[in-house]
């Protein structure tokens, strides 16, 4: 995946994709770059939330950002800390990819550290207008300055790194704050998102961390080696330091999201027994896709691609107790089993790893959701499920789920330029579904907008939690006509967003907020009057009308009246602000009290009752409960040597309660299990037999029978 083509084209196609977006949304293409990537971000745990605030003048004096955000926990009081995440974006206008220099990086540098210390004066942020994005930017900075201890600066662009930047810690004297610069740049995100793995690769060579660890192979085979290993303390904190949640396996980071406070006995021990930490506490199980191992010396030096898999608590309080408490972690020693697995296994081992690892904790499976059987059935029926033929398309399509990131573009990795372009008539890039959109259409047709519109981890966290429950208690649901109705529900929230996007007087890092909004004012009147939207009628016809749109932009304008107003009363920004579950009480409690907003009356002829599509729900889970069953049913059924079935057939026969249909029906397992047929008995054919098999038994004649 290294050719410099693959490169040149992946930029292509998204240089392709921003222009058609452009296009029909009526924005920026810098703007939507940064929400293509900024979930891969989030995903990786670089920061938690990042809001879009868009500041820049021409005097380089006040510097410039493009996003803002926070790594940890500002409501938590045993958390003093923050690191500060500033984000800029370096979109370049070409063709041809363009490389990132030196010169280039200082110069986004020093614009990112000038706003900063901009936004510690009053003075500027009192000349800044009240709802702009600078001034809300720069008072969040002002009112947190005490507690930020660190600034990270995320450099989003389009261009590649050239060779000749070289990879040092940043020391600025601009600024008295330590500062990190993590450069995303076209090659690092063309990398990760053809990887279909969850975390971008972290390499590790541990002679820069403290030196070597001891350790001692366990195990090994082809596809699984395992290591007993000891760490010390504060190897650990600085890995983590260094790189975050990223040293975390996605359930880990999900787990301790939920948990959040600094474990008080792990705490307890690191200030007053440190030596009796290894004795004390159960350690760290990671995994890794390959190490450095000295056999002889018995010591691992280097090690690739570290995911902790279990012991994300102890990690965390190991820094954060050294942070907040001045912790010596020098005499603390940790045991860690690391398991280095092949890529071939890498997908199903570590999920069992994960899994068997944490099974004395609370983590359930949707903390393991990225192999969640509700993954896999959409998966599979996305890559069943032929799309009607519509105005836009004459010839049928597919709408791929893209379940294990990378897939889509690994599908094509390895076809001919002729395989590639009837890859994508058949899969339409437009009809790519990716984990954190499901999540998000997911809430928002739940009613959750303000879970919708938060980082991408966090939202994916919720829609997690959800669908396990629905999965646990009706996985039937989970079909044919529930994957045609989730894009039903993506062509609405995508003609939504081209509405809400093309309106000029909106506030454009609002305008993911008004989308959400808009549709949730949409489904909470149409509860009102027990309508719905029509599923069917827009899979069948892939696109939604012209009376849809005029029913998004009316109400998006009231809408962005409606919380500006709401921003001016409470003081709040309107994306926080949005975040919110007051805010979204507040809305509710419009709704249900005033007529501000209203569906139209051509818009409401396009709408069905609601118990006609809970009817369609109910009939496909039952249909799919039956088919199901009658699968379950047939694969015990040959199970059953033939033997058996023949040995049944006769001592029916010799006692004179078999007839010949019923002969003929079961005789239909045997012969295939024989290879006297090859048709599968139908569920028809499977409820006969099951009927015929209840009807001997009653008149004493067993399949078990000798």
């Amino acid at each position: 995946m290294n050719n410099p083509s693959d490169l040149q084209n992946y930029y292509t196609d998204v240089m392709n994709e921003l222009d058609h977006s452009a296009t029909s949304q009526g924005n920026y293409k810098e703007l939507l770059f940064i929400e293509k990537i900024l979930p891969y971000i989030q995903e990786q745990g670089v920061v938690d939330d990042l809001d879009l605030y868009h500041f820049y003048k021409p005097s380089t004096r006040y510097g410039r950002i493009d996003g803002l955000g926070f790594k940890g926990d500002y409501n938590d009081p045993e958390l003093d800390q923050l690191e500060l995440v500033l984000l800029i974006n370096d979109f370049v206008h070409d063709d041809s990819i363009k490389s990132l220099t030196n010169s280039r990086i200082e110069q986004l540098k020093k614009a990112g550290i000038n706003f900063f210390n901009s936004a510690l004066k009053s003075s500027f942020i009192e000349s800044l207008e009240e709802s702009s994005d600078g001034y809300i930017a720069a008072k969040e900075i002002f009112q947190k300055y005490k507690r930020i201890e660190s600034i990270k600066l995320i450099i989003l662009t389009n261009a590649q790194i050239s060779k000749l930047v070289a990879d040092k810690k940043e020391i600025d004297d601009d600024i008295d704050l330590p500062l990190t610069i993590d450069i995303w740049d076209i090659k690092r995100i063309y990398d990760l998102e053809s990887s279909q793995t969850k975390s971008e690769a972290i390499e590790i060579d541990l002679r820069e961390w403290g030196g070597p660890i001891p350790s001692l192979q366990a195990t090994e085979s082809e596809e699984l080696t395992s290591y007993l290993c000891v760490v010390n303390g504060q190897t650990i904190a600085a890995l983590y330091d260094k790189y975050g949640a990223r040293l975390l396996e996605a359930n880990v980071r999900s787990f301790l999201q939920f948990r959040g406070k600094i474990n008080k006995g792990i705490r307890k021990t690191i200030k007053t027994e440190p030596e009796y930490f290894f004795s004390y506490n159960n350690g760290l199980t990671a995994t890794a896709s390959d190490v450095e191992y000295d056999k002889s010396k018995q010591i691992i030096t280097k090690i690739n691609n570290l995911q902790i898999v279990n012991g994300g608590q102890t990690t965390a309080s190991l820094l954060m107790t050294q942070k907040k408490d001045r912790a010596d972690l020098s005499k603390i020693q940790v045991q860690l089993k690391l398991n280095v697995v092949s890529d071939a296994k890498s997908d199903e081992l570590i999920s069992n790893i994960s899994r068997f690892a944490n099974s004395q904790n609370a983590i359930k499976d949707s903390d393991f959701f990225s192999n969640h059987p509700f993954h896999r059935t959409l998966e599979r029926l996305s890559r069943q499920i032929l799309a009607p033929t519509s105005k836009e398309r004459i010839k049928p399509t597919r709408w791929y789920y893209e379940r294990a990131r990378g897939s889509y573009l690994n599908a094509q990795s390895k076809l001919t330029d002729a395989e590639k372009r009837a890859f994508k008539s058949e899969h339409p890039k437009e009809q790519l579904i990716i984990k954190t959109d499901l999540a998000k259409i997911y809430l928002i047709f739940d009613k959750r907008p303000h879970d919708a519109i938060k980082g991408a981890q966090i939202a994916f966290n919720g829609f997690a939690q959800s669908i396990e429950k629905v999965w646990d208690n009706n996985p039937e649901t989970i079909n044919d006509y529930f994957f045609k109705e989730l894009v039903a529900k993506f062509v609405i929230w995508q003609a939504c967003k081209k509405a809400v996007y093309k309106q000029d007087d909106f506030v454009g890092n609002t305008k993911a907020t008004l989308t959400a909004y808009t549709i949730y004012i949409l489904k909470a009147l149409m509860d009102k009057q027990d309508l719905d939207f029509n599923y069917p009628k827009i899979w069948q016809e892939q696109a939604v009308n012209d009376f849809y749109y005029d029913q998004f932009v009316d109400t998006s304008i009231k809408l962005n009246a409606l919380l500006n107003q709401l921003s001016e009363e409470t003081g709040k920004a309107v994306l926080s602000m949005a975040k919110s579950k007051e805010n979204l009480i507040e809305v509710q409690s419009i709704i249900d009290k005033t007529d501000y907003f209203s569906l139209d009356m051509m818009f409401k002829t396009q709408l069905v009752f609601k118990s006609v599509i809970e009817e369609k729900r109910q009939d496909s889970a039952q249909q799919t409960k039956t088919v199901t069953k009658a699968v379950s049913s047939l694969i015990d059924l040959c199970k059953v040597p033939p033997a058996r079935w023949l040995n049944l057939i006769k001592n029916a026969e010799e006692k004179g309660v078999l007839n010949e249909t019923d002969k003929q029906v079961l005789s239909l397992v045997p012969n295939v299990l024989l290879g006297k047929s090859l048709k599968t008995p139908t569920d028809r054919q499977v409820d006969l037999i099951n009927k015929t098999l209840s009807k001997l038994e009653d008149k004493g004649v067993y399949l078990d029978a000798g």
